[in-house]
């Protein structure tokens, strides 16, 4: 896993998705972590989403053990697309960190890590369900019936 990769939490400095994008009810991202250009391997499709609970930080971090301040920044991929109007993107985002392993003669070098994503906004009251304005309880704080 890549060393710390981000100091602040979303682009703009704001601490949650929702402040971030305000007009978005939830971002789903579907990607594959390649180690380079060279990579064909076909690896399984990881998914992730504010409301799956794992977007954390806006940025997923990079797989290669010896990547500092790396990751890929779907916050910034995620603004640029409402400021575009898509909804839809499909393409790959490289690693935004360096190499610095011992291995790395010259110098840190770039990480040749890569994603290929899918992404799908949702804006804000489309995606809800008929009563997903309401809180959904797990079984804790429900009224219990009185017996009879």
């Amino acid at each position: 896993m890549s060393q710390k990769y981000r100091t602040n939490l979303f682009f703009n400095g704001v601490s949650s998705f929702k402040a971030a994008f305000p007009q978005l009810d939830d971002a789903l991202i579907e990607w594959r972590e390649l180690r380079g250009p060279e990579d064909e391997r076909q690896t399984e499709m990881r998914r992730t989403g504010h409301k799956r609970g794992n977007f954390n930080q806006g940025v997923l971090p990079c797989g290669n053990s010896v990547c500092h301040e790396g990751g890929y920044q779907l916050d910034r991929l995620i603004n640029h697309m409402l400021v575009l109007e898509e909804m839809e993107r499909e393409g790959t985002l490289l690693c935004s960190g360096r190499e610095v392993g011992e291995e790395v003669k010259r110098g840190p070098v770039r990480c040749p890590h890569r994603i290929h994503f899918k992404v799908k906004l949702v804006p804000r009251g489309e995606g809800s369900a008929p009563g997903d304005g309401q809180r959904r309880s797990r079984g804790r704080n429900r009224r219990r019936r009185p017996a009879a």
